[in-house]
């Protein structure tokens, strides 16, 4: 099955909503939820969201499923969003504070091309057991 969009249907393809406004402010929008959301799993978490450095997107704000999506697709019920810097020790123990306390099914990490290329094949570990359940 295809991940997204073929060729012949990408150009095609419209969002099924319209974007917010030009002054929408996203962050404002979602503070309370992502507040309330990160008091519930670990309090000290607080600091990330009032800097601004996490955010918390719940599924009812994604929109409908595409219909090209797979029929097996399941949107996550959250994403929780987290702003680094590459070289700061800071922002390492943010990472794994954050990983401890939402403890998630995936994780993606955006790097730039050039920061890609110089990671060390292997460098990175990963659990081998899934996560415990939080509920």
């Amino acid at each position: 099955m295809a991940a997204g969009p073929t060729p012949s249907t990408a150009a095609s393809f419209r969002p099924p909503l319209p974007p917010p406004p030009p002054c929408f402010d996203y962050r404002s929008a979602s503070l309370a939820d992502t507040r309330a959301a990160a008091a519930a799993i670990n309090p000290a978490l607080a600091g990330l969201v009032e800097s601004g450095a996490l955010v918390r997107i719940p599924r009812r704000r994604f929109g409908p499923v595409p219909a090209w999506r797979p029929p097996d697709f399941a949107e996550p019920e959250e994403v929780w969003i987290l702003g680094t810097s590459h070289l700061s020790a800071e922002s390492t123990e943010d990472v794994e504070r954050v990983l401890r306390a939402v403890r998630p099914d995936n994780v993606v990490v955006e790097l730039c091309r050039s920061r890609a290329l110089t990671a060390e094949p292997g460098s990175c570990t990963l659990p081998t057991t899934p996560p415990a359940s939080r509920f």
